[in-house]
């Protein structure tokens, strides 16, 4: 975004050629502008230029500031493409207005993407070190968060800000093919293991009980197991998971159920009665479902000047890298993507703007 007029720089010179010269252009200095005017320069950007806006001066840094919650939630999500090649890019992309953007990153060179969690990618060292780290980093704010590697096998991380009186937040790892947990806080040195081999051993086979999947919710974390069991991961010294039997509340917790000629079932939580409902409609709702961590759900009511399809799911495939979009009323899907087409080895995933709210990405 250029901005003109943004800059201390313009203002030099005495005070009497300063006010002829605002007299004469009608112009005023960016710190002096009202809150109206404002509004109105911000409702025509985008969030990455908003937050841009934020850096202008100090009035703009003040007024982001405020309203940032806001506005951030009232973006659509946009589609990321990082190539497994990068060196010091990633790229946007809008399925809505169309447009591409591209965000220059801090150095990428011998790092490898895992996945995107909470608004980070997931970064780790191409060749294994006995120093090497786990990298989060924020494409939008460049924020970044730095772990050791976890000691067991990983390959799906969760980042989670805690329901704790004082600020904290979670990195998790697990694989789900291997019977345990990993997690490690922000106040943490090392990691700590939750190891559940033994109930993974003892069970029945062909399908024997491991934890495949997990989600934050209001500040906990919730597991899926291979038995369509729904627990709470409790993240103390001696880390156990807590299988649900009661638990009211009026909030959605989804799951997704992929069937092998690509439609998909989606099914909610009903807390009340702890079983899966099948979901019919989304009402003015819409899911984005991505590669490794990078899906969500949002209402489209909330986007400003919207017009796009709710009630339905949209879908960024990495293995084929086909973008559609899925009805829940039998309509034949669409793609989403007509005019730009990326390299295979860009990796796509949804970005949602409103994960810049969290209180680690500040």
């Amino acid at each position: 975004m250029v901005v003109q007029g943004a800059s201390d720089i313009n203002l030099k010179g005495t005070r009497s050629k300063k006010k002829k010269l605002d007299e004469y252009n009608n112009w005023r200095p960016w710190p002096d502008l009202p809150e109206p005017m404002l509004d109105l320069i911000t409702k025509s950007l985008g969030p990455i230029d908003y937050l841009m806006f934020g850096c202008v001066c100090r009035t703009g840094r003040s007024y982001v500031a405020t309203y940032k919650k806001g506005f951030l939630a009232s973006q659509p999500p946009l589609v990321l493409f990082l190539s497994t090649h990068a060196r010091r890019a990633c790229y946007f992309y809008s399925i809505f207005d169309r447009k591409l953007y591209k965000a220059i990153l801090p150095n990428l060179i011998g790092k490898s993407c895992l996945g995107i969690t909470c608004g980070y990618l997931v970064l780790k060292d191409k060749e294994g070190r006995t120093d090497s780290q786990i990298w989060l980093l924020n494409p939008f704010t460049r924020h970044e968060l730095r772990f050791p590697s976890p000691p067991k096998t990983y390959c799906h991380f969760i980042l989670a800000a805690l329901a704790t009186p004082l600020p904290e937040f979670v990195l998790i790892a697990f694989c789900r093919w291997q019977p345990y947990f990993q997690f490690h806080r922000s106040t943490d040195v090392h990691w700590t293991v939750y190891d559940y081999n033994d109930k993974f051993s003892s069970s029945p086979r062909p399908n024997p009980w491991m934890i495949i999947d997990g989600a934050v919710f209001k500040g906990k974390v919730y597991v899926l197991t291979s038995h369509a069991e729904i627990g709470i991961l409790n993240l103390n010294s001696h880390p156990y998971v807590t299988l649900l039997k009661l638990l009211g509340s009026n909030e959605q917790l989804l799951m997704i159920d992929e069937t092998s000629s690509n439609e998909y079932e989606v099914y909610e939580l009903n807390f009340l009665k702890m079983e899966w409902v099948k979901m019919q409609n989304f009402g003015d709702q819409a899911l984005f479902l991505g590669h490794i961590k990078g899906s969500g759900c949002c209402n489209v009511t909330t986007w400003k000047g919207s017009r796009q399809p709710s009630n339905c799911i949209y879908v960024v495939r990495y293995q084929t890298f086909v973008y559609t979009l899925h009805f829940l009323d039998g309509r034949y899907p669409e793609l989403i993507m007509h005019s730009h087409c990326m390299p295979n080895v860009f990796l796509p995933f949804w970005y949602f703007p409103r994960f810049l709210q969290c209180g680690f990405c500040i």
